[in-house]
């Protein structure tokens, strides 16, 4: 790609985000994995009331899109992972997609990016569509004239990009390098972002060189010294892991949403650590964060846009007993613990 047009995209990205409201409020995704969970309508001004500006939507459905409709909420809907094999495969489906859940509701309902699939490109089942799917919806976007406001991208998680002690060495696993290039170019031509699910919680549990308190942003002096960068906190370094594992693939203009990150607050077993006290604190340290000009070492002086999972406990969730109180409120829409969405 030319330096001109390479300059270009920057700039209409950059222009793209400001229209949209950059990163000036907290996100949050809703799932919908629970049988006692109050209507959109009544989500939607539990979101208004507490200043949180963006939601993800995990499937479309079209009273929950309705419901979203001149609320001021900037809305990633997902393509779910079940969609991606008939999206990849027919361009005719990609399209109805897009009319029936993008071109149906927008503009009133402000979808701001197509999430296509679920870190899908790690799991063997959907992983081969992912790109494929990707570029079907991309085209479906272009026909309905909306590439310049709406844009696609995919979710990954910590299984594409192991943990470096040293975020500057940051690289993305050999099972996903080869196909991951094809998907950094997709990004970097369609000015679309990298979205990631960071998890500072997992990354604790799975690395005993982790202090609890690195990865609750409680430390007070550098944890990490990298070069002449210096990291206190476990969300940056995994940021700016991912920062680096683009840069050495020849990538290094792509933004970051992350499009997941939370703290659960009860669970059995997983070292004591999932406590109400501790979801407190990783939630509101958070918010704070990302919604700062602190930025990241690799780039600092920027809001990072994030979104927590999740907003509300889901008791019909498999696995763990954790992943049911991920939570920031109850069904009843009461608080699990107090937040401050507007630090």
């Amino acid at each position: 790609m030319s330096t001109t047009r390479t300059l270009l995209l920057v700039c209409v990205s950059i222009l793209y985000y400001s229209i949209h409201g950059g990163c000036n409020k907290i996100g949050v995704n809703n799932g919908l994995m629970g049988d006692n969970l109050p209507p959109a309508e009544e989500v939607v001004t539990l979101m208004q009331n507490n200043n949180i500006g963006k939601l993800r939507i995990y499937k479309a459905e079209p009273l929950v899109l309705k419901a979203y409709a001149n609320s001021g909420i900037e809305i990633i809907l997902s393509v779910a992972n079940f969609q991606l094999r008939n999206i990849s495969s027919s361009q005719e489906a990609a399209d109805k997609w897009v009319d029936d859940n993008i071109r149906a509701y927008y503009p009133a309902t402000d979808i701001k990016y197509i999430a296509v699939g679920n870190q899908a490109l790690e799991k063997p089942e959907y992983g081969m569509y992912v790109f494929p799917a990707l570029n079907n919806i991309e085209l479906a976007v272009q026909k309905a004239g909306l590439e310049d406001k709406i844009k696609v991208s995919t979710t990954h998680g910590r299984a594409v990009i192991p943990i470096s002690f040293f975020p500057s060495k940051g690289a993305f696993s050999d099972s996903v390098k080869d196909n991951m290039r094809s998907f950094l170019q997709f990004l970097e031509d369609h000015g679309s972002p990298y979205m990631a699910n960071v998890y500072p919680y997992f990354g604790y549990l799975e690395n005993a060189n982790i202090s609890l308190d690195f990865a609750l942003f409680k430390s007070t002096a550098p944890i990490v010294r990298d070069g002449l960068r210096i990291y206190n906190n476990l969300f940056d370094a995994l940021v700016d892991t991912i920062y680096s594992a683009m840069e050495a693939l020849g990538f290094s203009n792509i933004p970051i949403v992350v499009t997941e990150s939370g703290w659960p607050s009860y669970g059995s077993g997983e070292n004591g650590v999932a406590t109400m006290e501790n979801a407190q604190t990783y939630s509101n340290n958070l918010i704070k964060h990302v919604l700062s000009k602190t930025g990241t070492p690799k780039r600092p002086g920027k809001s990072i846009e994030t979104l927590i999972f999740a907003l509300f406990n889901e008791n019909m969730k498999g696995g763990d007993e954790t992943e049911r109180h991920f939570g920031l409120f109850y069904p009843n829409k009461t608080p699990v613990y107090p937040v401050n969405f507007s630090p």
